[in-house]
């Protein structure tokens, strides 16, 4: 269902990104490293596992959403469940699958049901390094898919750029699969462009997520409305359209709201959204730390602005001159982190619901 609030596993309730779907699957069928980037709620998740299950490799999925200081315990449980999930679906080789992993050290490992699990008492801690290697000796290729990947930046105990680096150039059964909304963030961590990081100068590939256009927004909205026998009126579809700006994800969460309540209050749909998206607002930008972020936020919920009037928005309401790369630091990292883009000369906030949203930060 194209309003399921889910992200999507089947190309069926994929709405018509043909084009991004087949050459991921190329990608992941040849590529060691892609990358899936774009907005939030642009549909990365979703084209990510479809494009997975269609592949006709085996793969790990790992979703990354870490704590502000993400332990040893959290990380390592986050790939151990990834593997025993792999081992679920693929039940025909369970016993290459256990042989690979009975010697890492740390590791526990069951054949009845098959599993892994972390010996927290005596012995090793498990190194992630080798449950890798061990899914690389299975001896076949095996994709590893790691959502939101810009968030492992945080583990201050485990150099990722260095451990993805090493699977690059030695674990040739494997392929990455890396996704991030946080794009600046992303290609920082990674270092792909950086001369001094340990990634710099492998090959990768990219697939970008989209916006919709207005046609195609509409498009979705009828069929998906469709699928579930709502009638819902035309002027109501036209301001959705408008309201959400070709977001895919608050496509669907007007789809699903609409139908779910079975009345045409659009105005209290989008309250909601409001509120949903002032919450990841202000979780979002809590860690960097400063007002300055909720000042060029509110300044921007506004209209679109130039560098130049934010500066002197900023110096207005601290009353005094700011450093011009101090200015243009906060905005880096505002995009970095996907919040805001800069189109022509102008910043503005990229998601339309997060520009409602920071209207009340």
């Amino acid at each position: 269902m194209l309003f399921s609030i889910e992200p999507k596993s089947r190309r069926e309730d994929l709405y018509d990104f043909d084009h991004e779907l087949g050459m991921l699957i190329k990608f992941l069928r040849g590529s060691r490293l892609t990358l899936v980037t774009g907005l939030r709620r642009t549909g990365k998740t979703s084209l990510m596992r479809v494009a997975l299950n269609e592949a006709g490799v085996d793969y790990v999925y790992v979703d990354v959403r870490l704590s502000l200081y993400a332990n040893y315990r959290d990380v390592v449980e986050l790939f151990i469940g990834a593997i025993n999930d792999f081992l679920r679906r693929r039940s025909s080789i369970v016993d290459r699958i256990i042989n690979a992993f009975k010697n890492v050290e740390g590791l526990r490992v069951s054949l009845n049901p098959p599993g892994i699990s972390i010996k927290f008492r005596g012995g090793s801690r498990v190194n992630i390094a080798d449950l890798l290697i061990g899914l690389n000796d299975i001896g076949e290729p095996v994709i590893i898919a790691i959502d939101e990947a810009q968030g492992l930046r945080r583990v201050n105990w485990l150099r990722f750029d260095r451990l993805f680096a090493y699977i690059f150039d030695n674990l040739t059964n494997l392929r990455l699969v890396l996704s991030g909304s946080q794009i600046g963030l992303l290609y920082g961590f990674l270092g792909l462009n950086d001369p001094r990081a340990p990634l710099f100068g492998r090959a990768y590939m990219e697939i970008k997520t989209r916006r919709l256009s207005p046609d195609e927004s509409l498009d979705f909205l009828e069929r998906g409305f469709s699928q579930l026998g709502v009638n819902c009126p035309r002027n109501v579809l036209e301001r959705a359209v408008e309201t959400f700006d070709g977001i895919i994800g608050w496509l669907t969460y007007f789809g699903y709201e609409y139908s779910m309540r079975g009345s045409a209050d659009f105005d209290g749909i989008l309250r909601n959204a409001v509120q949903l998206a002032l919450s990841e607002l202000r979780n979002l930008i809590s860690s960097l730390r400063s007002y300055r972020y909720y000042v060029i936020l509110r300044v921007l919920a506004e209209e679109p602005m130039p560098w130049r009037l934010i500066k002197r928005r900023l110096e207005d309401y601290e009353g005094r001159e700011l450093n011009p790369a101090t200015v243009s630091e906060l905005l880096n990292n505002l995009v970095g982190m996907g919040v805001i883009e800069k189109v022509d000369d102008e910043y503005r906030i990229a998601d339309p619901v997060y520009r409602l949203a920071a209207e009340h930060l």
